[in-house]
């Protein structure tokens, strides 16, 4: 049996050209850093430019952005918070800079139903740190 969360990401994917993910299967190696640079630079190129920390185990991107007070409103799923130019969206508006205490599968159903409620306006480029 199909997960039918997929059609619906599938739709919400839909206006973004293209979308670029920065992983590694160790950690501490700077993938949040070069995830944001080059979110960063492609906006300061006037790009249209969206980045989603989905990094479960040490999500720092709101860090590195300054991305304390602003959070995701909420209107026929979470839309982003445009900061510093990104449109920017991170588990640690729910998980208030911890660690998301998930494992395997459920690690896979968070990735998913973050992409099937988040809602992103026409972008350029999403930058997906993981």
């Amino acid at each position: 049996m199909s997960d039918p969360r997929t059609s619906t990401i599938s739709d919400k994917l839909k206006n973004i050209n293209r979308i670029i993910a920065i992983s590694s299967g160790k950690g501490g190696v700077g993938k949040s850093l070069i995830a944001t640079t080059l979110a960063l630079a492609l906006a300061k190129k006037g790009y249209k430019v969206g980045l989603f920390d989905l990094d479960f185990t040490s999500p720092t991107t709101h860090i590195i952005l300054g991305a304390h007070n602003q959070r995701p409103k909420e209107d026929k799923g979470l839309i982003p918070p445009t900061i510093n130019g990104l449109q920017y969206m991170s588990l640690t508006y729910y998980t208030t800079d911890q660690p998301a205490p998930l494992r395997g599968k459920d690690t896979s159903n968070a990735l998913i139903e973050l992409l099937c409620v988040t809602v992103w306006n026409k972008l350029d480029y999403l930058i997906i740190d993981m």
